[in-house]
This record gives C-alpha cells, sequence and structure tokens, in this order.
C-alpha cells in the first residue's frame, strides 16, 4: 500500500502522541515533533504508511534516551488481555464453529492499538461482542479453510501486545491443522509484541516463536533482512495481523491472509470498506479478483 497526503498528516499526529508516551520533558517533546514535521517534505508516498513512520519512533528513542516508552504499557496490556482469556475461550468451548470463532476474536484483538489510539480509550469488552455479532466486511474464510486444509508451515505475523492473547487462541485453533511459527519484532517499536511479551503471555509454550530480525512497523519488504524475506517466501500459508501488515503485505507474492480493523479512513478506503469494520483478506483472492476479465 502506498501512502497519500492524509498519511503525512497522521505521520505528524503520531508523533505528537509518541513524544508524550516517550518523555514528560515539553522542549523534548517539541523537539520530537519538530524534527518529525522536518522530514515530512521529503517523505515518499511511493513508499508505504508504516515504513515513512519509522522515523517517528527512531527519533522519539534518539532523542529521550528511551528505546521502549511502551514498556510498561505493554506489560499492562498483556496482564489485562490475560484477565479476558478464561472467558474468551468458553467463547470457544462453546461455539459450533471454533476456528470462525478464533478468527473473529483475533480481530477483535486487533482494537489494542496505541499507535493510532489513546491508551485508555480502548473497550476491549465492547470489540468482543461486536466480534461475536459482526461478520467480517470482506470475508475470504473459505479461501482461508482451503489454504489451511493443505498448509504445512504456517507464519504468523503477530502486531500488539495484548491483542497476542487473542492471538495465542487463534493459534492453537489453527494448530489442530498444521504448525504455526508466531513473529515477533526483533526490538520496541511502539506496542509491537517482543520475544518478552510472547514470554508473559505463555505463546512460547504453545508454538514456535521467530523474531522478524528487526524493529519495522508491519513487515516492509524493503526493509526486513533476506532472511526474513526467503523465511516468508518458505511459508505454506501467511497470517498478518493489523494496519502495519496489511500496509506492508497486501502485494506480497504469497498466500497471505490478513486479519485487521480498519482503523483509518485511508486504509478503509484502500481496502473498500467502512472504517471501524474488521475484515479477513486473502491478498491471493482480492488480487485475482481486480485482474481484468479476458
Amino acid at each position: 500500500m502506498k501512502a497519500t497526503l492524509d498519511c503525512l498528516e497522521c505521520i505528524a499526529s503520531q508523533a505528537l502522541r509518541a513524544a508524550r508516551v516517550a518523555t514528560n520533558d515539553h522542549a523534548l517533546q517539541r523537539r520530537i515533533f519538530d524534527e518529525t514535521v522536518k522530514r515530512i517534505p521529503e517523505m515518499d508516498l511511493a513508499k508505504s504508511p508504516a515504513e515513512l513512520s519509522l522515523i517517528i519512533y527512531e527519533l522519539a528513542a534518539g532523542l529521550t534516551g528511551n528505546i521502549d516508552p511502551y514498556k510498561t504499557l505493554k506489560y499492562e496490556q498483556n496482564a489485562a488481555a490475560l484477565e479476558l482469556e478464561p472467558q474468551l475461550r468458553r467463547l470457544i468451548e462453546t461455539s459450533t464453529d471454533p476456528l470462525a470463532t478464533s478468527l473473529h476474536l483475533a480481530a477483535a484483538g486487533n482494537i489494542i492499538d496505541l499507535g493510532i489510539q489513546t491508551h485508555g480509550s480502548i473497550d476491549v469488552q465492547a470489540a468482543i461482542q461486536q466480534a461475536i455479532n459482526e461478520r467480517f466486511a470482506i470475508d475470504h474464510s473459505d479461501e482461508f479453510r482451503s489454504s489451511l486444509s493443505h498448509c504445512r508451515d504456517l507464519l504468523y505475523l503477530l502486531d500488539n501486545a495484548g491483542e497476542i492473547v487473542f492471538d495465542k487462541i487463534l493459534i492453537q485453533e489453527l494448530q489442530k491443522s498444521t504448525p504455526v511459527t508466531a513473529v515477533v519484532k526483533a526490538g520496541p517499536m511502539i506496542n509491537d509484541v517482543l520475544i518478552a511479551d510472547a514470554e508473559q503471555v505463555g505463546l512460547t509454550g504453545v508454538c514456535s516463536v521467530i523474531d522478524c530480525g528487526g524493529a519495522f512497523v508491519g513487515s516492509p519488504l524493503g526493509l526486513v533482512p533476506e532472511s526474513f524475506k526467503q523465511r516468508l517466501r518458505q511459508a505454506d500459508m501467511i497470517v498478518g495481523k493489523g494496519q502495519g501488515n496489511y500496509e506492508t503485505l497486501d502485494s506480497f507474492d504469497g498466500d497471505v491472509f490478513l486479519i485487521l480493523k480498519a482503523k483509518c479512513a485511508i486504509i478503509a478506503q484502500h481496502i473498500g470498506v467502512d472504517r471501524g469494520q474488521v475484515v479477513l483478506i486473502s491478498t491471493r483472492t482480492r488480487k485475482n479478483s481486480r485482474l481484468p476479465q479476458t
């Protein structure tokens, strides 16, 4: 996905939010904001919004010396989500279609995103109820089940802390059909999942967990190391969570499924849904449906 002019406005807003999390020093907050805005004129709109936003967090870490400003919030989000786990498991146990319910709960977990929202404004219980009652606005569940039926290597690209508990439940359901390898970030990036988060919620006891080789928003193919790109190519099936993975993997030539809530108007427009809707997209199916008819 390519960035738009509206994405540049969002980058400025993200810079202010990130600055306020990284430091209480108003002068430093202003400097992070100013240094980010200085770089906006040179930003290449041919790149994804996820890639363009990286400068915010590089500046925040460099100027404050706080390399993981979201660490405490991530721990709290994981702990809060773990308290919900028994409720989530009861929903799976009583479901007539545990895989479908697990997929919808994974989408519900995607509401937990400090890059987009302000901490404290997230109503996870409402998201759970909405997930149970609402269908995917784009629903490639049949394609998902078909791919899963012959998959022998599924790569699951995790997104945010807290959300990882919802992912763990889906991963356990997927492992009834195929081995799953979960992917975390190699270094701090907003509230994205690190190996410490996977350990905290018990995911390392459920499946293999690797890192993507760096600290990125999503999985920008021009930045991730070649070794990780090769791992992406090897996978029979890839599940990517969240807007960052949508922005960076929507054109990857693989059997990719993207699960996310469209929190941003630009991404919603790009997908073709209303803001706030949840989707399960097969990138292959979408690409084929957009090909000119012969």
